[in-house]
């Protein structure tokens, strides 16, 4: 495939810029911010649009926050200016230049794929399999703190490949530069200094505040260099692209047919355990040429024993599927859909159906009586 050229121009059109604020007005949660922008809504776009128009466009701070739940992360949030800039450069830049050289296997966050088609091919690996009616293997391998040891002139290497117009080149290296900054670090550590000050005042047990304090000090930070922004749009094509070229070894060169890849986590299915063992060594070295590193989760399983993947545990018994969710997930579940009943009973009926579709391709007697609650 040919690098694309004059992909810039794209992001300095009006008509383009009002759809994207159209799609971050409905999913911002800042309402007073963008009402703020839209009073004067179209000069804020000119003014967008002329910054970048003569390559003078600099990025604000990210607002940073702690999620609690179901797990402790950090979240990055941009001004809205930000977003419509970042927005601009994923549809009008990045998509057209990578998607199409991207397997159907690499799945996360992708139009028309995403977990669900990832849980379809699940399913599809593992009926394969089950022909040859021997013991399935799986090596699961899983990147350690995927988005914060993204290598930036690896990444800048790989868009290269696929991007020749310099100037849309330039703006993708400055939305991945922006993590170069100490104040990121900075606030993190207060966040959670200040977050830990509040755990220890909680009426809980000693252990449970030890849990979430041990959590709290193994949220990463950035390292110069290293790592793209939580929760920009750019971000998460970059991360889906980014191990791109070990996909296709994966299945061009090493000839795995039941591989799929959901972000930072990968699963080969195959009945040759020693076939997987030596594939893995490969692609481990393979994972570490581009800068990165796999975490002791990364390990063979047999499937007849159970492997989560997506939050679902895969397991087979005399030839069969059986398909349930893990504990942690069920009671996040229970304890959101008890609360939102208490406290927001049309957004609880609309989580109830979401969860519903999820809970449905369990097929556990558990998983009915989540339903009812």
């Amino acid at each position: 495939m040919k690098r694309k050229s004059n992909l810039y121009k794209n992001i300095l059109s009006m008509k383009h810029a009002k759809l994207m604020y159209k799609t971050i007005k409905q999913n911002c949660k800042n309402k007073k911010e963008v009402y703020r922008f839209s009073l004067n809504l179209n000069q804020n776009l000119l003014e967008i649009l002329d910054k970048l128009y003569r390559q003078e466009y600099k990025f604000d701070k990210y607002r940073i926050f702690i999620i609690k739940e179901p797990k402790y992360r950090l979240i990055m949030s941009e001004k809205i200016e930000d977003k419509i800039v970042n927005h601009l450069v994923a549809k009008y830049i990045l998509l057209p230049a990578l998607d199409k050289s991207l397997i159907d296997a690499n799945v996360a966050t992708r139009y028309k794929k995403g977990s669900g088609h990832a849980f379809k091919l699940t399913l599809k690996y593992i009926n394969r399999l089950l022909r040859d009616k021997k013991e399935i293997f799986v090596l699961k391998i899983d990147i350690s703190k995927y988005f914060y040891n993204i290598d930036h002139e690896e990444c800048m290497r790989m868009v290269t490949k696929k991007i020749k117009d310099k100037d849309a080149l330039k703006i993708i290296k400055q939305i991945i530069e922006t993590t170069n900054h100490a104040y990121i670090n900075n606030e993190v550590k207060r966040l959670v200094s200040k977050e830990i000050r509040r755990v220890k005042g909680l009426n809980i047990t000693d252990k449970e505040k030890a849990i979430k304090i041990e959590q709290l000090n193994t949220l990463p930070l950035y390292y110069n260099g290293k790592g793209l922004p939580i929760g920009n749009m750019t971000s998460q094509i970059l991360a889906v692209y980014y191990m791109n070229e070990l996909d296709h070894y994966i299945k061009e060169q090493l000839k795995f047919r039941n591989y799929i890849r959901y972000m930072d986590d990968l699963i080969i299915m195959d009945t040759d355990k020693e076939r997987l063992k030596e594939g893995y060594k490969i692609i481990k070295e393979k994972i570490e040429e581009i800068k990165l590193q796999t975490n002791n989760k990364s390990n063979i399983y047999r499937l007849s024993t159970g492997v989560t993947f997506l939050g679902y545990t895969f397991k087979t018994k005399k030839n069969k599927i059986i398909i349930r969710y893990n504990t942690q997930t069920s009671r996040r579940i229970s304890r959101r859909l008890k609360n939102l009943k208490k406290h927001d009973y049309e957004k609880y009926l609309l989580s109830k159906a979401s969860y519903k579709g999820y809970l449905e391709k369990c097929n556990t007697q558990l998983s009915k009586k989540m339903m009812e609650l």
